[in-house]
């Protein structure tokens, strides 16, 4: 072997091994599932939290946190965890209490709505800081059930709900993820076609409420009828002036395609008028 071939051996080589390692890493990651949440975020709190607990921040004061209820389940922050639950938490001296915003934890749960069973929706019940199964009047969830509770042998206290029923609680695990019901029924779609309230979303990339669907429908229609009106009545002006002057053809198209222009301008900004109606 002469040196040149030698040297490309001693080059490629090394590559090879590293990118065959780096396959192995790939590989071994995605068989090997890491925690979603290493981190614990540490506040402070003016009323006792137990371990489970579900907490917002305190509109007051953001570095504390306090009982999350159903009229502030749209600021649900995360879950109260013990700060041996983590490897790393981030805290000083006066927050004790630490925050879970996402991985697999224990959630305080009762049966208010039901028995929960592992890859049901969780959201927040009438009890202040504990959480239920989720059903579709609810807009934010903190995530899915991994563990079950029926609420028999397994509860470690009753309790009483708003409505005067007995509902019992306990623990389970929750893989956390707080975002969106995906179950939810917006009581304001009932009032616009499927297919409609469809394209509405998908053009908003978000949901959109009947009022701002509507007003669009009437925008088109006005822009419609402007633009459908302007160019008719153009376009027969110029036919009945073609007819009464034939001399002046080259006057008479470039108006039209004047007014041609003008109609589809008109349509074209109603148009971009209504996706910005839907859209902010």
């Amino acid at each position: 072997m002469n040196l040149k071939a030698r040297l490309k051996v001693l080059i490629i080589t090394p590559r090879v091994v590293a990118s065959a390692l780096l396959a192995m890493l790939i590989l071994l990651s995605l068989n090997s599932p890491l925690e979603a949440q290493t981190v614990l975020q540490g506040y402070a709190s003016d009323e006792t939290l137990q371990k489970g607990m579900l907490v917002t921040a305190k509109k007051s004061d953001q570095a504390k946190v306090e009982a999350v209820t159903d009229k502030t389940v749209t600021d649900l922050k995360g879950v109260v965890a013990d700060s041996n639950d983590s490897p790393v938490t981030l805290s000083d001296g006066e927050k004790k209490v630490f925050v879970a915003t996402q991985g697999t934890y224990e959630v305080l749960v009762s049966n208010e709505n039901g028995s929960i069973k592992p890859g049901d929706l969780i959201s927040v019940s009438s009890l202040a800081g504990i959480a239920m199964k989720a059903n579709e009047t609810q807009g934010v969830v903190l995530g899915r059930a991994v563990g079950e509770f029926a609420g028999a042998s397994d509860s470690i206290g009753k309790t009483t709900a708003k409505d005067g029923r007995t509902v019992a609680f306990g623990r389970i695990q929750v893989d956390i993820g707080i975002g969106k019901n995906p179950i939810q029924k917006n009581p304001e779609s009932n009032k616009v076609p499927q297919a409609l309230q469809k394209l509405a979303d998908s053009v908003a990339e978000k949901p959109v409420d009947a009022l701002r669907i509507y007003l669009g429908l009437a925008v088109i229609l006005v822009t419609t009828i402007v633009a459908g009106t302007t160019l008719f009545s153009g376009v027969r002006s110029a036919i009945i002036s073609l007819g009464r002057n034939p001399l002046s053809k080259n006057v008479i198209l470039r108006g039209m395609i004047q007014v041609v222009l003008v109609s589809l301008i008109v349509f074209i900004t109603g148009l971009f008028g209504v996706y910005l109606l839907i859209k902010l």
